[in-house]
């Protein structure tokens, strides 16, 4: 009788002990595998970990291009994506709402000292060259603008005549209400002067493209990133729908299509660079994606999709004399 009882005493005894093990377990567990439970935004490397990229609307497709393609290599990296305007992009890098941001132009000095205030330093990559370019529908009586007509266009009534000498107003579009382009003609072009009242702007470069290929007379200012790839579906849509107008500089009566070429002889008048600007330290994902979108891979990617990387492999060529 005396082992009975003194088992009975020794079973929740055992239990006791084994629930204190499970619960010491579990602790070591947590804080002793501190990797599984990091905030991967903050803790990454160049590889692997979090990541939220402001890109420009007008770089959408290059955007998408080069991330899938990161992601692709680098499984335990995962970069999340959001199209804003510029602007919202800087403000974004600023309020730390992200730690990348993909625009068309270096900060301001406004920016700068902003970003200086809170002890920032952002240095902008430039990663390739691309450009404002001029669409039509194909039946629109335009054939070439030189820099000045561009000017005109922007500011003021414009007219020009068809075939039969029949007079054609032609109205301006723009791809986004405070997009990069708007911004780029109105600073770099019209000196801050006012828009025409012939100018207008719709949601997306996507409607501005489709708009101009149902309707003549109408130029829309897009960001030639949309169209750079002939293999691209939009582009193979709009085949026969579609003209880029080509354009002279200024004093020069050469007319030019945005195209690697002219960007890279700096022959296009509205030509752009493309900057990733990031403002987190050297060991991060930040600086792994900006790494690899200026590194061979990268710079291929944008050559095969028709924008002018800036920079560009050397090809050895051995010439064997005889």
């Amino acid at each position: 009788m005396k082992n009975k009882k003194s088992f009975r005493f020794l079973v929740p005894s055992f239990f006791a002990m084994l629930s204190c093990v499970l619960c010491l377990a579990s602790l070591i567990l947590v804080y002793g595998c501190d990797n599984y439970f990091k905030n991967d935004y903050n803790d990454n490397t160049p590889t692997s970990g979090k990541l939220k990229v402001f890109y420009d609307e007008g770089l959408e497709l290059h955007v998408k291009n080069q991330v899938y393609t990161f992601e692709a290599l680098y499984s335990n990296a995962e970069v999340e994506t959001f199209q804003v305007t510029e602007n919202e992009a800087v403000q974004a890098l600023y309020s730390d709402s992200c730690e990348a941001i993909i625009i068309s132009r270096p900060l301001n000095e406004k920016e700068k000292q902003a970003f200086a205030s809170k002890s920032y330093t952002p240095v902008p990559t430039a990663v390739a060259k691309s450009g404002i370019a001029l669409i039509t529908n194909i039946n629109t009586p335009v054939q070439k603008l030189s820099y000045l007509e561009v000017t005109d266009l922007l500011s003021k009534e414009f007219v020009t005549k068809d075939s039969l000498n029949n007079e054609a107003k032609i109205n301006v579009l723009f791809d986004k209400n405070n997009s990069s382009v708007m911004y780029y003609l109105k600073d770099s072009v019209l000196k801050q002067k006012a828009f025409s009242p012939n100018c207008t702007v719709l949601k997306s470069t996507l409607e501005s493209i489709n708009f101009v290929a149902n309707n003549k007379n109408t130029i829309a200012f897009i960001d030639f990133a949309w169209l750079s790839d002939v293999d691209d579906s939009l582009v193979k849509a709009n085949l026969g729908k579609i003209k880029t107008i080509p354009v002279s500089k200024a004093n020069s009566n050469q007319y030019e299509f945005p195209n690697q070429s002219s960007f890279k002889l700096e022959t296009y008048p509205f030509t752009r660079a493309i900057y990733v600007i990031k403002k987190t330290g050297e060991f991060s994902l930040a600086k792994g994606l900006e790494t690899f979108i200026a590194g061979p891979k990268g710079q291929t990617t944008f050559l095969k999709q028709g924008l002018l990387p800036t920079k560009q492999q050397e090809r050895s060529i051995e010439v064997k004399l005889q």
